[in-house]
């Protein structure tokens, strides 16, 4: 499991640093601020499991190594942990990322989820996957050796 450092409810661990990265310049300055990796948007379907509850929907907003607006889904408080699950599916094979949370905010139309703890296959998954839908991949990289291997 790799720990992502970031403003996690009581029981969170932190870990590693992120540093900040580029981004679509229709999010507000305050929002721009407080991103620190590149987003993107990626279309598929997700889960997202808290306590008893299991949310789908079909479509997140944006995605970073850091968090996730999942859209559809309303129904869980800020605060609470919970489960991701992307689903990658290609012609010949079905890849799953799993990643570990909590909402770290509501909106009428979805939830934003910061992301706590990652292994290593679904890290490097989602890393790949937001490399290839990124205005630029090398910005990417560079987040990824950086601040999540650590690589100075």
């Amino acid at each position: 499991m790799v720990l992502l450092e970031n403003e996690v409810p009581h029981s969170y661990e932190r870990k590693s640093a992120f540093i900040s990265s580029g981004l679509p310049t229709k999010l507000a300055m305050s929002e721009v601020e407080k991103r620190k990796f590149t987003r993107v948007v990626f279309k598929t379907e997700v889960r997202v499991a808290a306590g008893d509850a299991v949310e789908i929907s079909n479509q997140l907003r944006d995605i970073s190594l850091g968090g996730a607006f999942v859209e559809g889904v309303s129904s869980l408080e800020e605060g609470l942990p919970c489960i991701l699950s992307i689903d990658l599916i290609g012609p010949a094979s079905l890849l799953r990322v799993t990643v570990e949370g909590y909402v770290a905010r509501t909106e009428p139309n979805g939830i934003g989820i910061k992301f706590t703890r990652i292994d290593v296959d679904s890290l490097l998954h989602l890393h790949h996957l937001i490399k290839i839908h990124s205005l630029d991949p090398e910005s990417v990289d560079l987040e990824f050796a950086r601040d999540l291997l650590e690589i100075k």
